[in-house]
């Protein structure tokens, strides 16, 4: 695993906590790498999403109603220990200071 996946980890988390308890989308997540100049494709993301799911630091839902549809993501309390420093740190997420 490279040092990069590990940082847009920990930038996707560390985003996701900034917004609780409110979702990002997966597009404002996508516009937020590319403005933190971390270049990664639509199918990168979604593997490092996935990731953070599997490992339980993120949720996800999508939402469809009339003419709306959404992928939303949001940090779960495990996410959020995560990053305050209250479990071990993970391999696979930079650490977060």
């Amino acid at each position: 695993m490279n040092l990069e996946s590990k940082e847009i980890r920990a930038w996707i988390l560390k985003a996701l906590y900034n917004a609780k308890p409110y979702p990002l989308s997966f597009q404002t997540i996508t516009r937020g790498l590319m403005e933190a100049k971390f270049y990664c494709t639509e199918i990168g993301i979604k593997a490092h999403l996935k990731y953070l799911m599997d490992k339980g630091y993120t949720k996800y839902e999508h939402l469809e109603r009339v003419e709306v549809k959404r992928d939303l993501n949001y940090i779960t309390p495990k996410g959020i220990d995560l990053i305050e420093g209250s479990i071990p740190p993970d391999p696979g997420v930079m650490t977060i200071d």
